[in-house]
């Protein structure tokens, strides 16, 4: 099952499990004074209170930090994480059809400001001194000012939008499906100047992934169904497709990345399951599967340090509820190192910290 079908299910059950909002605070952990390059990784989490993580790899000494989210826990399924000009935004979306949480913290993970904001904000970008969250059972984006986390203005795009990228002053948005409704195979465009839809891209079904390319286009990676897949490239000016790459071998889950010599790397599969970590050449239009779909777990999100030449791999246990992991590997896809998140559940986005 897709990620994002999994969490809707949950979200939705939960609702009638917990009261009308989830934000237990427990003991707060130490505080970690964060001054060295890594990565901040966090963990959607499950059911039970405080499997929601923050958690950071200390990449000049090699070392974890499980929990450094102060004070006490994240609530519901965060999923959203950016980290901006020496301070880190992170999005959690709450009970399902509820209004969200958007955290500004700083480098060590306590939290400065905190707010209200969309309905169940799954992704989010910045463009123009202003944070742009994708609401997905709203089919619309939330503008927040990224000093106050104020609310700007809400606009509405296409359905259920979730993965969110800007390339200047423009905001990208995927637009997807609704579970057991309907579908979208779009991407929006929003003026960030503006703050007005100047655009929709029609591309193939289930947009999931959004990244820039060497040549600073857009790409676009869409799973489709359960056995097509293609990566669109558009050129953010003009806004229109300029290639596609399709006929996958691995086939596309989600997450592109770029590393350099017009390659990047996706996690391949499909819509329902994410699986092997597989590296492409835009150039060659040739693939090769480099890290394998872990035994017993899904890989769940990914990321690369340019300057250690490292790949960055959040993996989750495939029943949902096991602890996740987080695994560093080389350019050539050998594991280096493996960090237990100890009751950090579905870990699923990285944030760089350079």
């Amino acid at each position: 099952m897709s990620k994002k079908n999994y969490l809707i299910c949950i979200v939705i059950l939960s609702a009638f499990l917990n009261s009308c909002n989830r934000d237990e605070i427990n003991s707060p952990p130490a505080v970690v004074t964060i001054s060295s390059k890594g990565a901040y990784i966090l963990s959607e989490g499950g059911f039970s209170p405080g499997t929601s993580k923050l958690s950071y790899y200390n990449k000049t000494a090699d070392s974890f930090y499980v929990s450094i989210f102060n004070p006490g826990s994240l609530g519901l399924y965060p999923d959203g994480l950016l980290y901006d000009n020496g301070n880190l935004f992170v999005s959690e979306q709450g009970n399902f059809g509820a209004a969200g949480k958007v955290y500004k913290t700083d480098t060590n993970g306590t939290v400065i400001m905190s707010g209200s904001a969309g309905v169940n904000p799954y992704s989010m970008t910045i463009a123009n001194n202003k944070i742009y969250l994708t609401n997905g059972p709203a089919n619309s984006v939330t503008v927040l000012d990224k000093n106050t986390l104020s609310i700007v203005t809400t606009i509405g795009v296409g359905i259920y939008p979730q993965e969110i990228l800007s390339i200047g002053n423009k905001v990208f948005v995927c637009n997807t499906n609704v579970f057991n409704g309907g579908t979208d195979s779009t991407v929006s465009v929003i003026d960030a100047t503006t703050d007005n839809l100047v655009a929709t891209i029609p591309v193939s079904r289930n947009p999931t992934a959004l990244a820039v390319s060497e040549d600073a286009h857009l790409l676009v990676g869409c799973p489709g169904d359960s056995i097509s897949a293609v990566i669109y490239k558009i050129d953010p000016a003009a806004l229109i497709i300029t290639t596609s790459y399709r006929n996958h071998t691995f086939g596309f889950s989600k997450d592109i990345v770029s590393i350099g010599n017009n390659e990047i790397i996706y996690i391949g599969g499909n819509i329902y399951s994410e699986r092997n970590i597989v590296k492409y050449s835009l150039t060659t239009r040739t693939g090769q599967s480099i890290i394998p779909q872990p035994t017993g777990g899904l890989n769940y999100g990914i990321s690369y340090d340019n300057e250690n030449s490292r790949i960055y791999v959040c993996v989750a246990a495939a029943d949902y509820v096991s602890n996740g992991r987080f695994r560093v590997y080389g350019n050539t896809g050998s594991l280096i190192k493996e960090f237990i998140i100890t009751g950090g559940i579905t870990p699923r986005r990285i944030a760089l910290k350079k």
